[in-house]
């Protein structure tokens, strides 16, 4: 079989294609492309390299990441060449454009199966959208409809995305597959960061050896709950002395969601809070910290990874009570659910944990067996990929 993976950038596919490689490769006598747009402009090929470490060809193919039709038909027209240069008899597709243009470019290069994977809806379907996202809801879901209509399996990993799109028509439930999300429990272990290079990552990011980290990870856009996070180490600053509030995530300028970057730099010179933008060591810094926090309302793909991967790590979590953000986690088993938007109610559930290390310790222990038993990737994607390769 000759097999592409289409994804929107490198890392990306590093962060979330592996799995699926790995299961792919199972196959005798496959041979697996990525297809991907190149991420940032000074990771210097970083995520490049190990993808083609995997023993994979990786085609770099420019995505635009917002809707610009005539990129887009660009776009298209470029994973058909691709597809019909390399006689490509199945696509795998992950993410949103992907999902559309992917399955368009497969059909019309006569691609024998397509999968379309879907790990959330996006900024376009949060609720309570102003005109523009609802006008862009829609003609999303036009074009879900048809690419859905046109692939072989719907993959989806979350039961509300999985009922929304079957109650508006655009996938019949017999043709789609439900799982739930995935993390690799040998790339994300406990203890996986060496003491000294622990000690080194605090030095660097002026941290005392002593002093306890709260992590944020994730879009610098709004929805994610990135003001409730800066709040909330606002409201801390005097009550919790030595905790520090470190956020992760590059600039998103383009989104129509953005934080202003001048708000985050502005709140960057308080001495307990830090937006350290782009990193490439996360799993790092994960195992740097105590707990992590996603008070996110943006439409998540049901298990985000900013929660199941830390969660691999042993770590207690904090998330937004909403129907795309809560599932990983176990109100007082591992962690804590509270309200959206309400920074007061993050922060007091920040504080309860920090000032708790016993508890804190019992969660993380917990956080690492419920993704052992519910999220392992191992298990998952061969499930999905074999039912979807054999059926």
């Amino acid at each position: 079989m000759r097999i592409a993976v289409v994804c929107p950038d490198d890392l990306s596919v590093v962060l979330f294609c592996k799995g699926i490689v790995n299961v792919l490769q199972s196959y005798d006598s496959s041979k697996i492309f990525i297809i991907s747009d190149v991420y940032g402009e000074n990771t210097n090929g970083y995520y490049t390299e190990i993808i083609k470490s995997w023993g994979v060809e990786h085609i770099p193919l420019r995505m635009s990441r917002h809707i610009n039709p005539l990129e887009d038909m660009k776009y298209t027209y470029s994973l058909y060449k691709i597809f019909h240069r390399e006689k490509i008899n199945v696509v795998v597709n992950i993410t949103t454009k992907p999902n559309i243009y992917g399955t368009f470019a497969g059909k019309f290069a006569r691609v024998k199966r397509i999968l379309c994977s879907v790990w959330g809806r996006g900024t376009a379907f949060v609720e309570n959208a102003d005109l523009r996202s609802n006008i862009l809801k829609y003609l999303l879901l036009g074009l879900y409809s048809v690419a859905f209509r046109l692939s072989s399996k719907v993959w989806f990993t979350n039961i509300n995305d999985f009922n929304y799109f079957i109650s508006c028509g655009a996938v019949r439930r017999q043709k789609a597959i439900l799982t739930k999300n995935y993390v690799s429990t040998e790339d994300y272990y406990p203890y996986s960061l060496p003491k000294e290079k622990l000690l080194k990552l605090k030095k660097e990011l002026g941290l005392k050896n002593q002093d306890k980290v709260v992590i944020m990870v994730g879009r610098m856009i709004w929805s994610k709950g990135v003001g409730e996070f800066i709040d909330a180490s606002k409201i801390l600053k005097d009550r919790l002395k030595g905790v520090r509030f470190i956020l992760v995530g590059p600039e998103e300028e383009s989104s129509p969601d953005a934080v202003p970057t001048s708000y985050l730099r502005e709140n960057r010179k308080s001495d307990n809070f830090r937006w350290v933008g782009f990193r490439k060591d996360v799993k790092d810094l994960y195992a740097l910290s105590d707990l992590a926090v996603l008070p996110s309302y943006y439409k998540e793909g049901g298990y985000p990874r900013a929660l199941t991967e830390p969660m691999a790590m042993g770590k207690p979590v904090i998330a937004a009570d909403s129907i795309d953000c809560r599932s990983p986690v176990e109100d007082g088993r591992n962690g804590y659910l509270v309200p959206i938007r309400d920074s007061q109610a993050l922060a007091d559930a920040i504080e309860t944990l920090m000032n708790d290390d016993k508890k804190r310790k019992e969660f993380g222990r917990y956080s690492r067996l419920k993704v052992e038993n519910e999220y392992d990737e191992k298990i998952i994607v061969q499930q999905v990929i074999k039912g979807f390769l054999l059926t």
